[in-house]
């Protein structure tokens, strides 16, 4: 467990260093990057942690409260 725990906290301290976020938006941004992230997405797992970071992402991104309050109101909802 302790292996774990460290190797945890070096991805986390490296993901959180200027060359850990370059390679993360150079991915992000990237054509692969896009569709693998799509892929994952598709997944039950994926779609869960797409609503637990899109919670995230309304609290930084600027659009109005009400559009922000609908979205989080709406979240798990289906049509």
């Amino acid at each position: 467990m302790v292996p774990d725990i460290m190797m945890k906290g070096l991805v986390a301290s490296y993901l959180a260093s200027p060359s850990g976020m370059e390679m993360i938006h150079n991915y992000i941004s990237s054509a692969e990057g896009q569709v693998s992230i799509r892929e994952y997405l598709a997944t039950p797992r994926g779609k869960l942690t797409a609503v637990n970071i899109l919670t995230m992402v309304l609290d930084v991104v600027e659009l109005p409260d009400d559009v922000k309050n609908s979205v989080r109101k709406n979240l798990g909802k289906k049509n």
